[in-house]
């Protein structure tokens, strides 16, 4: 394609636009909204009409950003072990209901827990030329920034295992506090008997083990506490994450609407920020609600191509759901996103998002067909979700092969959509 470096370049100018203006976007911010209204903005120069912003409130920290409140839970946990073990137990068991319900479900029923913002979703349409509408394919990305993952930044080849030990931390202190209230230990007050005695049964020497034994959590619970920092000064500039997938439904948008006769036939094509993903993927929940059962974007033939994250040549990806929350994608888009890329000679591979989620699950969760596409390292690095994550750290060549990708993609979409209910016709 002719036009990729000059959409690519597109791309980086527009997220490079943002990210001076803005800077982070963390969700809720003030930094946040400014981003949507640029992004609508853009959006509305492109299609020659307004663009629709759709607000919501949620609660930014009720999710990711709560695991410092787990290991501050779990610190305190720690000092109460010596106080009652009972009261450690509880501490321990509320901790891990916070990091079940909020941080790996996403379920959000703790949310009231937590203080509200408000965000946004904004997103503008090409219409076919014929007028008539038989399928709709919607563009999605993500408008905010991450909060900045100190672990990852400072070494991100220990990050992963720090975090693990301050799971498994947290979870140790509770078996040992249920252990101890369980034996009667509500206090440890004669603890400095045992130690001065001349010799010691073996429940002494394990009641003795016991009480130290939680010293061996402390390291764990720091690492959750500095797992990432709320500062907002330090928070990732969301270049790759997600400005790339930004730019690059606005610039698939544009170039659809100065070449119409290029476009999908009978195909309206929609180009969505969402906020809030970060989150929770607050945005995409809020989008799903707002729209169901309207069959102009929410219907049986709507597919949800969602763009996260392009900037590593060696890992242009289809995934096919996110492991935490258990979802998983629509196989046959896999297939139409594959046999493009293949054609492309990218090399793409298929993968599960191995932690959080992605937008594409509040989607499948309604039964709309969706994948998530990306280039991005899946392992941890020291520029995702960190304030290492600029605009002068992309690949602009990245962006020229994904915005050619992206375009082909949509044409595939479509021709698949048209062969799949032609089909269904003529059974």
């Amino acid at each position: 394609m002719e036009e990729k470096t000059q959409y690519g370049q597109y791309v980086y100018d527009f997220a490079k636009k943002v990210i001076d203006t803005t800077g982070p976007r963390l969700p809720g911010s003030p930094e946040e909204a400014q981003g949507a209204a640029m992004i609508a903005d853009e959006l509305a120069d492109i299609a020659g009409k307004p663009s629709v912003t759709e607000k919501f409130v949620m609660a930014p920290r009720a999710s990711i950003a709560a695991i410092p409140i787990l290991g501050l839970l779990g610190i305190i946990s720690f000092a109460l072990y010596y106080v009652t073990p009972f009261a450690s137990l509880v501490s321990t068991l509320l901790t891990l209901v916070i990091a079940i319900l909020q941080v790996f479900t996403y379920s959000g029923k703790l949310d009231f827990l937590f203080k509200k913002e408000p965000s946004q979703n904004v997103y503008n349409t090409f219409e076919p030329l014929s007028g008539k509408v038989e399928r709709t394919i919607i563009l999605s990305a993500h408008n905010d920034s991450s909060w900045c993952w100190q672990l990852s930044v400072k070494n991100p080849k220990t990050a992963i295992l720090k975090t693990v030990v301050g799971v498994v931390s947290v979870l140790a202190l509770m078996v040992m506090s249920a252990i101890a209230a369980g034996m009667g230990m509500y206090s440890f007050m004669y603890i400095g008997e045992l130690a001065t005695a001349e010799s010691f049964t073996s429940a002494q020497v394990f009641t003795i083990v016991l009480y130290f034994l939680p010293l061996l959590c402390l390291p764990g619970c720091y690492w959750l506490c500095i797992y990432l920092t709320w500062d907002k000064s330090k928070a990732s500039p969301g270049a790759m994450d997600n400005m790339t997938g930004v730019g690059l439904c606005a610039a698939v948008l544009k170039y659809f609407y100065a070449n119409p006769d290029k476009a999908p036939e009978n195909c309206r094509i929609v180009a969505a920020g969402m906020g809030a993903e970060e989150a929770s993927l607050k945005g995409a929940t809020a989008f799903v609600q707002a729209h169901k059962g309207d069959p102009s974007l929410m219907g049986e033939r709507t597919y949800v191509l969602n763009l996260d994250s392009f900037r590593d040549r060696d890992y242009f990806s289809v995934v096919m759901g996110d492991a935490w929350l258990g979802s998983r994608f629509d196989p046959e888009l896999r297939d139409v996103c594959l046999k493009v890329m293949n054609d492309m000679d990218l090399k793409p591979g298929v993968i599960l998002n191995p932690a959080g989620g992605c937008d594409s699950t509040p989607f499948i969760r309604a039964g709309i067909r969706t994948v998530t596409l990306c280039a991005q390292n899946p392992t941890t690095t020291d520029y995702y979700h960190t304030y290492n994550d600029t605009v002068e750290n992309l690949d602009k060549s990245v962006l020229d092969d994904s915005f050619e990708m992206i375009v082909n993609v949509v044409n595939a979409t479509a021709e698949f959509d048209a062969e799949k209910n032609e089909k269904s016709a003529s059974v």
